[in-house]
């Protein structure tokens, strides 16, 4: 799954480095698609998981810098059958609200509790309950992190005893200026607080940089990790900084992440 252009973007493969372009899901957009994004067909930062049963499909409609923004939702009988319906907006945000509804990320705690993460700028990223049966987020908003210098696309995983808070902080494509870079935290509750190596709360700034980028790749970042593989973009600095697609295997080496 990709951000794309027209829906949201599928491109397969077998071995990570061969891809096939696949057919966009929804890709004349949905009508309420319009509101958050001045009637374009694209949607932004897709978050697929198999859950129960079937495939669901959270992503983002916004434009760039906007907080009018809303993650929607999409349900499947499975990946393979594509058979995607629409479930609407779970999440919307607009101006002078204290967060933005894109980057969403699925999340079942080790309780089967599954949660939804979410957040770009603005007061930082949040998570909420996500019912079991609807799919759709409830109940109260939990601030797990912040950064004046911008903090966006977080993503959550579980290891040991751990919950693994990564996010993408800085600017992300401005060229030779990105500054984007790879950053975590861990907690033992999935709400947080969630503290880097230094024992700084991510609310307050904190973040253990797992990659910065440097040499002809810059700027790393929009992680998404799956069956221990950790995939990021970064610009290329001898192409006109074209994002390039970068896979990686995650370990875990004395209670951190590394690759």
């Amino acid at each position: 799954m990709e951000t794309s252009d027209t829906g949201v973007g599928v491109k397969y493969s077998a071995n990570g480095r061969a891809w096939t372009q696949g057919v966009p899901i929804f890709g004349n957009g949905l009508p309420w698609w319009g509101q958050y994004n001045g009637n374009k067909k694209q949607a932004w930062a897709p978050d697929l998981h198999e859950w129960n049963g079937k495939a669901i499909l959270y992503y983002a409609v916004s434009t760039f810098g906007s907080q009018k923004s809303a993650i929607g939702l999409a349900t499947a009988s499975s990946i393979a059958q594509g058979n995607w319906v629409d479930q609407g907006a779970v999440i919307t945000s607009a101006p002078g609200d204290n967060f933005n509804a894109i980057d969403p990320n699925f999340f079942v705690d080790k309780a089967g509790q599954p949660w939804l993460s979410y957040g770009s700028f603005q007061t930082g990223i949040y998570i909420t309950r996500v019912d079991a049966n609807t799919l759709k987020p409830f109940g109260a908003r939990t601030r797990l992190a912040t950064d004046s210098i911008g903090i966006e696309n977080p993503f959550i995983v579980a290891n040991g005893s751990y919950y693994y808070l990564f996010v993408s902080k800085g600017k992300c494509c401005d060229g030779a200026n990105s500054t984007y870079r790879i950053a975590y935290g861990r907690s033992t509750s999935v709400t947080g607080p969630y503290l880097d190596k230094n024992g700084v709360d991510m609310r307050n700034g904190g973040g253990t940089v797992l990659d910065a980028g440097g040499g002809r790749f810059i700027a790393p970042g929009a992680e998404s990790i799956s069956n221990g593989v950790l995939a990021r973009h970064a610009l290329d600095s001898q192409n006109n900084y074209t994002p390039v697609l970068f896979m990686s295997d995650l370990f875990f080496t004395n209670g951190w992440p590394t690759y």
